[in-house]
């Protein structure tokens, strides 16, 4: 799922070297078997700060924030995750605040993105960001965006990611009430074949759309009422269906003509997020483990690649990224 490009395509190869030492590791994460995939995504943090994205020298905000989190999921302590952690969650000036407006977390209008600060919200909880001011004014600006039906604002033109995301990023920061009412809104965005959508190609579901909208579904569920438990049921049942019955080769997901690794990633996710891991999947994941530790794509050419390990790393562990709050 390529959420801030917008791209399913991916023409460029992210060939990374071996990583041979790894420092600054939990305990748990240097006894893991996927120490290697830890050092992999660490390496690929400029200066330990962000992850580049297309355009060599910047920053994808998107990726590096899910690339902190997989770090955590792999068990790297919070002092080796510090510069990512301090750049990009405790730094008003870079990502943003109520008065500015002006950074990542803004377009160039001054308008909140909404998506990215919902996942930049549930990032700094799971990392425990020293950012709480900051974060209580970004939540506040996402929260005026919730109309009273429990939606995002239509002049906010938002996606599946961006309600999946404010959900996950509401319940992570204390905002139960409103983030379980986005949540039940979401089945009115559920399409016909029992998917959501990619945020691209509306008509039809996708294995990414539906497996960060099955993690937030899974967010919220315990806070329902027993009316709502149901409606919440039927939603995840015919999202977990879409998801089994659109599977290739019973384990993975395919576009475009090759197998669409971070669609599998988030797929793997959402399932095991609703109790429903599916270890066929997951052993796909791991079999593109490449040398170097990485997770590789059609495009990386045998190498790690950098955007598909920052989304999937915790998917190798049989997690999703609710089990990086609780």
């Amino acid at each position: 799922m390529f959420q801030t490009s917008g791209l399913r395509i991916i023409a460029t190869t992210a060939a990374i070297a071996v990583i041979t030492s790894i420092t600054a590791l939990s305990p748990a994460a240097a006894a893991s078997k996927y120490a290697s995939t830890d050092a992999f995504l660490k390496s690929t943090f400029t200066d330990g700060k962000f992850i580049q994205g297309f355009t060599p020298g910047k920053a994808d905000y998107g990726f590096t924030l899910e690339g902190i989190l997989q770090r955590v999921a792999l068990g790297e302590s919070k002092a080796s995750l510090a510069p990512a952690i301090t750049y990009n969650l405790e730094n008003a000036a870079l990502s943003g605040d109520a008065s500015s407006r002006s950074g990542f977390l803004f377009d160039a209008k001054g308008n909140l993105k909404l998506g990215l600060a919902g996942k930049w919200l549930f990032t700094s909880a799971a990392a425990k960001a020293n950012n709480l001011k900051l974060r209580k004014a970004i939540q506040g600006i996402l929260e005026s965006k919730i109309d009273n039906t429990g939606d995002l604002a239509p002049d906010t033109k938002a996606n599946t990611y961006d309600r999946a995301w404010a959900v996950l990023g509401l319940e992570a920061n204390g905002e139960k009430e409103l983030s379980l009412a986005v949540a039940l809104n979401m089945a009115s965005h559920q399409v016909k074949d029992g998917g959501f959508n990619d945020g691209w190609t509306l008509g039809s579901g996708s294995p990414d759309g539906s497996g960060i909208v099955l993690q937030a579904l899974a967010s919220v569920k315990n806070l329902a009422n027993k009316a709502q438990q149901v409606k919440l049921s039927k939603i995840i049942s015919s999202t977990v269906a879409y998801l089994k019955a659109t599977l290739v080769g019973g384990d993975h997901y395919e576009s475009y003509g090759d197998y669409n690794i971070n669609g599998t990633e988030y797929a793997a996710m959402g399932l095991t997020a609703v109790g429903k891991p599916n270890a066929a999947i997951k052993a796909f994941i791991a079999s593109k483990l490449a040398t170097d530790g990485g997770i590789q794509s059609p495009w990386s050419g045998g190498a790690g690649d950098t955007y598909a390990t920052a989304q999937g790393a915790a998917a190798l562990l049989g997690k999703s990224y609710l089990d990086l709050v609780k």
